[in-house]
């Protein structure tokens, strides 16, 4: 399997994980990193929420799973480049999509896909379903992932979702040590050294920025932030890249940033939109 980072990003309902998975992707991508998200929520799919004006040309994450076989062309063909994010790719279920559309598919399937996945991006971000008995997908990545982000809030229905879950990631399969607490969205006046003693302690903090509740309504997730709470926020995004890429890892991105800067005519330096559009006009009839 390609060493290529694996991070799976999981919480309850409504803590921020493809907030944070998006602003993950764009750190990741500010530092010429080549990114995959896979959004794996099929009971509400987020890609049309980040993406509105891509909808109509947006292949299904379900459509994918359900193919006879996988193959790098075929993810290459279901991933959704960013226009405005040049190294960041998406594949995830589109709007309309329910979870009994496409037909089920096995654990095989699903570790084919991320191994697939592994071998296309500098870096994978998986974008759980917080119910993963509903979705093997998010549950095979949190096995295979080589670093947890597990986002919590700072409320009850949080609570009650990590105690209903804590006798499952027990099990010897998730590798809770390779698990970051995160405590995410908190505002000004919660008590948020309580919350983390429940849950074990947090690693780190990502604060409710008013900036991001806009961004979020007005589907404007890869937007950039500014003022004095978002460069809180943005510190807290750093700090978890830090805790979830080797250091080797980032080194190859610093001499990937350099080389870019010094040949822009050097084809293995390409980003992952230009990648992903020298196999799409094939398989979509744009092009010869």
């Amino acid at each position: 399997m390609s060493n290529k980072p694996l991070i799976a990003v999981w919480g309850n309902p409504g803590s921020g994980k493809t907030l944070t998975t998006i602003k993950l992707a764009k750190a990741l991508a500010a530092k010429k990193q080549n990114v995959l998200i896979l959004c794996c929520d099929a009971l509400c799919p987020s890609t049309s929420t980040i993406l509105p004006q891509a909808a109509k040309q947006q292949r299904s994450l379900g459509e994918l799973l359900s193919l006879p076989s996988l193959t790098q062309e075929e993810l290459l063909r279901y991933a959704l480049p960013l226009d405005d994010s040049p190294h960041i790719a998406l594949i995830g279920y589109k709007k309309g999509d329910t979870a009994y559309m496409y037909a089920s598919y096995n654990r095989e399937r699903a570790v084919d896909l991320l191994t697939l996945a592994r071998h296309l991006a500098d870096v994978i971000l998986v974008d759980c379903s917080s119910y993963l008995s509903a979705d093997p997908l998010s549950t095979i990545a949190l096995e295979l992932a080589d670093t947890v982000f597990r986002l919590h809030s700072c409320e009850l229905k949080s609570l009650m979702f990590y105690a209903s879950y804590l006798p499952l990631l027990t099990d010897l399969r998730f590798r809770r040590s390779l698990n970051v607490s995160v405590l995410s969205n908190v505002k000004v006046g919660q008590n948020e050294k309580e919350y983390s003693q429940v849950f074990g302690g947090i690693e780190v903090t990502l604060p409710y920025v008013t900036e991001l509740e806009q961004q979020t309504a007005d589907a404007r997730l890869l937007d950039d932030l500014s003022g004095k709470d978002a460069k809180t926020y943005l510190s807290g995004v750093e700090h978890l890249i830090q805790l979830a890429l080797p250091e080797e890892h980032q080194q190859v991105a610093k001499s990937k940033d350099k080389s870019s800067k010094t040949s822009t005519s050097n084809t293995t330096t390409l980003n992952l939109l230009n990648w992903l559009k020298s196999f799409l006009p094939k398989r979509r009839g744009d092009g010869q």
